[in-house]
């Protein structure tokens, strides 16, 4: 079947490249609504101009003394001191702008150095922690990201705002020029009359000065109106930058190494690892070694996925004695076997009440319960001061607590 070259056929639309980012797609909103011009007051129209407008310095009111009608410069003069309040330094200004671009290239190098780097690092890494972590890396870049764009934003709002100035700038020279051309023709016409027409002519200049005036007047409060709809933008852009700030703050508390939030391996998975420190005595086969058994396990799994994992650390400065430092962290072993839900929650919370430790490897090999079961109980009825759950079954590590949803 051929295909009519004149019949158009549906282009498809690629999906914005910050779709499912909401915070950077907030701010690429934002973007486009300043460079839409939508904020600019209609009485301004399309009034723009380049940034070198706010640096001219020609007083086109000057011309009056030229012509011998200084007597007017007082009625001109409040349009010059507009004039003078539009003007402005268009090198700093540009200098702004090229240092928010700088610093959103070089965060946008960062995003790319973290993405190279993980795929180096992490990419024969298996299992539910490489997972977590690779997770992790992507929040982390989504959140640099955003932070780049929210420096384009500040690139394009610092150059949209002088360029509208320099615009309504350029309005007021041309009007007070285009004021100054008549007032030079009536100057003529008293001189021509020999002063008999002197009424006349300051009636009529007065009345011309007053009409343009108000215009000028019109066009600095429709400027003044825009600005203020533009300070909305920057205001959103104001509540948008903290936010990305807390995520990598999460973020980084979720790496552990004394922040509070999910410990993470700071090394490659190897079956042939093994924890640091003194290993717990516990009988292979006795019952009552049972949770001592599991605490070895667990140390052992630990460290096979990536864990630094030390066994019976020196004790914490409240005389504790937890099981395990896992990355720099203090972590106590609990390994259920009661089938009540309240009875393995009050196990995790004496640990944390009594100061033992507030992050807990949950070894869940024989327990009755499973681990939704026990997440629904902690849901219903969180622990006051937990800080961290990892749950071991099955020879995986599992981030448990805090919960991501």
């Amino acid at each position: 079947m051929s295909v009519n070259p004149l019949v158009a056929t549906p282009q498809e639309t690629s999906p914005s490249p910050w779709s499912g980012i909401w915070i950077a797609e907030d701010i690429e909103l934002l973007i486009q609504g300043i460079e839409s011009g939508s904020w600019i007051d209609g009485v301004l129209g399309g009034v723009s101009a380049g940034l070198d407008a706010l640096a001219l310095v020609s007083d086109p009111a000057g011309v009056l003394l030229q012509y011998g009608i200084a007597w007017l410069i007082e009625h001109v003069k409040p349009l010059s001191e507009a004039l003078d309040w539009l003007a402005g330094d268009p090198a700093q200004i540009a200098a702004y702008a090229q240092t928010w671009r700088n610093v959103a290239g070089s965060l946008r190098e960062s995003v790319a150095d973290l993405a190279q780097q993980v795929r180096a690092d992490v990419s024969d890494w298996t299992g539910s922690a490489g997972d977590a972590y690779r997770s992790w890396a992507k929040e982390q870049q989504d959140a640099i990201a955003g932070l780049a764009k929210a420096a384009d934003a500040m690139a394009v709002a610092t150059e949209s705002a002088g360029q509208l100035i320099a615009g309504v700038r350029m309005l007021v020279r041309d009007a007070i020029a285009a004021l100054v051309s008549r007032l030079v023709v009536y100057a003529a016409e008293l001189l021509a009359t020999g002063g008999f027409a002197a009424p006349l002519v300051v009636e009529q200049a007065l009345t011309l000065i007053a009409s343009w005036a108000a215009k000028i007047a019109r066009w600095v409060r429709a400027l003044l109106s825009s600005l203020r709809k533009f300070a909305s933008f920057i205001g959103r852009l104001d509540e948008l930058i903290p936010a990305l700030k807390k995520i990598l703050e999460r973020l980084r508390g979720r790496l552990g190494k004394g922040g509070k939030g999910t410990t993470n391996p700071s090394r490659k998975p190897d079956p042939d690892a093994k924890p640091r420190g003194d290993r717990t005595d516990a009988h292979p086969t006795r019952k009552k070694d049972r949770a001592l058994r599991r605490e070895n396990e667990s140390a052992d799994t630990l460290a096979e996925h990536g864990y630094d994992v030390e066994q019976n650390p020196p004790g914490k400065p409240n005389g504790k004695n937890p099981d395990y430092k896992i990355e720099g962290e203090y972590f106590d072993c609990y390994a259920p076997e009661s089938r009540n839900l309240d009875q393995i929650r009050k196990g995790i919370s004496d640990k944390v009440a009594d100061g033992q430790a507030d992050r807990i490897v949950l070894n869940l090999d024989d327990c009755p319960r499973s681990q939704q079961e026990i997440e629904d109980i902690l849901r219903r009825k969180p622990i006051e001061g937990l800080q961290e759950v990892k749950i071991v079954k099955d020879g995986q590590v599992i981030p448990f607590y805090p919960f991501t949803s």
